[in-house]
């Protein structure tokens, strides 16, 4: 686990590999992220694929900026678990956090859980969590946090008929609202819960059957939500976010 205030990038005397400058941009963005503490020490950050979308790079460029970081010891990265955060900046040495719990991911065959798992059962489960992540969000999320999640909405809103890019991004957005609790231990459940309903085959015909009208209530439910958290109107979020979730299981139910 590497302990600094001084990005390992710039220690680098040479590179094997040639970097783009957009490689090193978002090496340089994330690391930014990891020390200001948004993606803490043995947290996961997001798949590759959702920050391809959440950034308008290409899967390779983002896959060339995680390479650097993990060769700069800043993450750690195993097939088919991502890359989970291995660097604490300098000033949380003063107060360390406790040793983070065993990888969920090395314990748990996720694919055979996304396999058993009902959508209602899936159903059960979020409508226990993302309320509860709905009021921290408002609690604890900064200007930053806010203005990603609108970053997100606003790829959100250019959907119109492309099922699958919605699911894509309605998870990054719900994903983001979990970073917004700081709550470590809450993120790493809830990308649990993100990697089990991506697994499950039920979930992925769900998701490619999503007609236009059902993508357009989504995406005015996630306004709603959106609009709540930035005003920090905790009782509007939670209760549209129980709202969507209502929504959602309803679709579940009748196979949509």
């Amino acid at each position: 686990m590497i302990r600094s205030n001084s990005s390992p990038l710039d220690a680098e005397e040479e590179i094997d590999t040639p970097v783009s400058p957009k490689t090193r941009q978002l090496a340089d963005r994330l690391f930014a992220e990891i020390a200001g503490g948004t993606y803490r020490l043995g947290t996961r950050l997001p798949a590759e694929r959702l920050m391809a979308e959440q950034y308008g790079l290409s899967r390779n460029t983002v896959r060339q900026a995680l390479a650097l970081l993990e060769r700069s010891g800043i993450v750690l990265r195993r097939a088919g678990s991502g890359s989970v955060v291995n660097y604490r900046p300098a000033q949380q040495e003063e107060n360390p956090t406790a040793p983070p719990a065993p990888d969920l991911l090395d314990v748990l065959d996720l694919r055979e859980l996304g396999d058993i798992t009902s959508p209602l059962e899936l159903g059960v489960v979020r409508s226990i969590i993302e309320p509860e992540i709905a009021r921290l969000a408002v609690l604890n999320m900064t200007s930053r946090d806010i203005e990603k999640i609108k970053e997100i909405q606003a790829e959100i809103d250019r959907v119109t008929v492309d099922g699958e890019r919605f699911s894509a991004l309605d998870d990054a957005f719900r994903m983001q609202l979990a970073e917004g609790t700081h709550n470590p231990l809450l993120v790493a459940i809830y990308t649990m819960i993100n990697r089990v309903s991506n697994d499950a085959g039920w979930s992925v015909q769900r998701r490619r059957r999503l007609t236009p009208a059902r993508i357009r209530e989504y995406k005015l439910q996630n306004l709603s939500l959106c609009g709540a958290i930035e005003s920090r109107d905790i009782e509007s979020a939670v209760e549209f976010m129980r709202l969507s979730l209502a929504e959602f299981n309803q679709d579940l139910v009748r196979g949509a």
